[in-house]
């Protein structure tokens, strides 16, 4: 944890780079209360240490020793090794909103980025700012959706025939990461371990009859008693299924949790059924 004190913020604030579980906590309790942003017990740990560089600053009230607001930012490379960075966790309470704050945090992130790719996760009413401030301008060409269930309305179904679900073993993940960089682009392959493997995660991959991979998923174990749906990849709406009845399975006491959601592309229109 370092304070950072170039950033001109108001008065009794301290800006610190990558503070203790200790204030991210605090983070989460906000986020939960006011965005319904819920993570694992071990995500930040994750954060720190999965991504090639991860950079979390935090604004605290020095009298209160209280998390006033967020900005994480996160480097990745694809397949070529091009630098590709990624900013999330952009929040402030709702009491210190509108003093300027989170803007000194969003352009200290900014300078790391420079020139090179990034992309930001955020909220749509936000774009126009995030557009005319920091040319975040492009975006894809599909809305993210979000669904959720009441964890007591599920019914678990049944599994499709010609399919076999499994946890990721030690002798799996070469042919798991083989098979995600047929989906994804990026240099991920310590983060997908890390990701699937820590605690509060049931992850399981898929074979056909063949004993072919067409599909891997995961289900969090979050805070705010939320089940958290991902990833989910899956060939066909038969290889989903078989991997959303196989990981509601392996939740233990699922009924002590409130609801399972999932945040998926509009294009797919295969998630909703």
């Amino acid at each position: 944890m370092g304070v950072t004190t170039d950033l001109n913020v108001p008065k009794g604030i301290k800006v610190v780079l990558n503070p203790t579980q200790e204030y991210f906590d605090q983070f989460q309790e906000w986020i939960t209360e006011t965005e319904r942003w819920n993570y694992r017990r071990t995500e930040y740990k994750l954060w720190c240490t999965a991504f090639e560089k991860f950079w979390l600053y935090m604004a605290i009230d020095e009298e209160n020793d209280e998390c006033v607001s967020v900005v994480s930012l996160a480097l990745q490379r694809n397949s070529d090794g091009k630098k590709l960075y990624s900013i999330g966790n952009y929040y402030c309470v709702p009491e210190w909103r509108g003093r300027g704050v989170s803007n000194k945090l969003f352009v200290q992130v900014m300078k790391h980025v420079g020139k090179e790719n990034c992309t930001l996760f955020g909220a749509v009413k936000m774009s126009p700012l995030y557009a005319t401030r920091f040319n975040f301008a492009l975006m894809n060409e599909f809305w993210h959706m979000f669904a959720d269930i009441d964890v007591v309305d599920l019914v678990i179904p049944a599994m499709p025939n010609g399919f076999t679900c499994k946890k990721i073993e030690d002798n799996d993940w070469e042919k798991l990461h083989e098979y995600d960089e047929t989906i994804c682009d990026l240099d991920r392959r310590k983060f997908m371990k890390m990701n699937l493997s820590v605690a509060g995660t049931i992850a399981r991959i898929v074979f056909n009859e063949s004993g072919k991979i067409v599909g891997f998923g995961a289900i969090k174990m979050a805070t705010g008693n939320e089940l958290i749906m991902s990833p989910l990849y899956a060939e066909t709406l038969d290889a989903a299924t078989a991997l959303m009845s196989t990981l509601l399975k392996g939740i233990p006491a699922i009924l002590s949790f409130s609801s399972l959601i999932t945040i998926y592309p509009d294009v797919n229109n295969d998630v909703p059924r």
